[in-house]
């Protein structure tokens, strides 16, 4: 018992401030779709691709990749968790069968974005729930948070993807 407890306290502290977390899906999800994503609490695009560069009033923001190439020419390179997500990827473009979708959210410096459903739309059209979770404190500035999102499907990559992250809504063409 001591034994797993010291076990217990020392992965507690190896992984202090480690945000980064790589989430499954419930059983919710159809079964010919393998879903991962790995949240990131800041910005790791480059400049004018990100949320940030978009109007004022959009909160909510989706890019859609089908090739490491196309996904590392956006994502900065000192963006470690970002970038490591990415090499796991074996894109549709590159003989492997898998795209990404980046979601980022202007929202609370207290709230992370988590993967919360994923069901179909249509034959080729996904539609990807996205929950913010976590302590919304009074009147912060809005902070980018991101969320990437590994997608393989059995039927072949999708076409569309709809993102909604609380009321907003924004789609994306594979």
């Amino acid at each position: 018992m001591y034994r797993r407890a010291v076990v217990a306290g020392a992965v507690t502290l190896a992984t202090a401030g480690c945000t980064d977390r790589v989430h499954d899906l419930a059983a919710s999800t159809p079964r010919d779709l393998t879903i991962r994503s790995r949240y990131v609490p800041d910005d790791p695009l480059v400049e004018n691709e990100g949320v940030q560069s978009r109007p004022p009033d959009m909160l909510t923001h989706a890019l859609s990749f089908r090739s490491e190439e196309a996904t590392t020419s956006v994502v900065r390179s000192d963006a470690t968790t970002a970038q490591s997500f990415v090499e796991a990827t074996r894109f549709v473009d590159e003989g492997g069968d898998a795209v990404l979708v980046v979601v980022q959210r202007l929202a609370a410096p207290g709230v992370d974005l988590r993967l919360g459903s994923v069901s179909r739309i249509g034959d080729r059209s996904l539609r990807i729930g996205v929950d913010e979770v976590g302590h919304r404190p009074g009147d912060d500035d809005p902070t980018v948070h991101t969320l990437f999102v590994r997608l393989t499907d059995d039927r072949g990559p999708p076409e569309r993807v709809v993102v909604s992250v609380e009321d907003d809504r924004v789609g994306v063409t594979i």
